[in-house]
């Protein structure tokens, strides 16, 4: 992205928050950054190089890659990390390496896999959950329903669990080969999983900003890992 403010404003910069280095690290992966290119074989080479892909939050996803138009709510778009997104996601697809995508990861694989966003809460009439929340990023803050039996039933040892909540735009349409298994009490998609083989779980929330004090938080990174090592949960 580009650095907007300081002394070396209009500088390209690749980097994630913290958090994620330090959630992955902990449930006992290592964690490697993947910069921006738009040189496609590039991206591909780095995917041939990990065994693990976790797709971080950021800005909106361009509507146009799912056939809208943009709304007077939407913010910032970045249509080149969006290719790239999902350049990344269809090499590990196609690689079988495990996929975790969080909050604009979790949209960006559904946008991916032919489903829709609603661009902005605003415009699901059944929400009414604040979604968007000014508290410490780690603080639970809204209640999410999580369907029995599922993947996420397993790796958080509940059916309810409290979570932050950091975000405007959500899953509209499901796109294929998808399953929604948690949900905010106003029916907001806050987690899905892949129906394949391969691992691919999407959170609406932050497990990496609450990991550092939430044992929930933490077990979804650690079942990722362990994914990414190929044990068997």
């Amino acid at each position: 992205m580009v650095d907007d403010h300081g002394p070396f404003a209009g500088y390209h910069r690749s980097y994630v928050n913290d958090d994620y280095i330090r959630s992955v690290n902990e449930a006992g992966g290592v964690a490697i950054l993947v910069p921006f290119t738009e040189d496609e074989e590039a991206a591909r080479e780095i995917m041939s190089r990990v065994d693990g892909l976790v797709l971080s939050g950021g800005h909106d996803v361009y509507p146009l890659l799912y056939g809208e138009e943009p709304c007077r709510q939407i913010g910032p778009v970045w249509p080149a990390r969006d290719r790239f997104d999902q350049l990344l996601l269809a090499e590990a697809e196609k690689r079988g390496i495990p996929v975790m995508g969080i909050c604009r990861g979790c949209q960006i694989i559904n946008v991916a896999h032919g489903g829709t966003l609603y661009q902005d809460l605003s415009l699901d009439k059944n929400s009414f959950v604040k979604h968007s929340q000014n508290q410490d990023p780690a603080t639970p803050t809204h209640t999410v329903e999580i369907q029995a039996g599922s993947r996420a039933a397993r790796i958080l040892g509940r059916t309810e669990w409290v979570t932050n909540t950091h975000h405007h735009q959500t899953v509209h349409q499901v796109g294929e080969g998808l399953k929604v298994t948690g949900r905010a009490k106003d029916g907001t998609v806050e987690i899905m999983e892949g129906i394949g083989e391969t691992y691919l779980m999407a959170y609406q929330f932050h497990p990496e900003m609450m990991s550092i004090n939430n044992d929930q938080a933490k077990a979804i990174f650690t079942d990722f890992i362990a994914a990414a090592k190929g044990e068997k949960a």
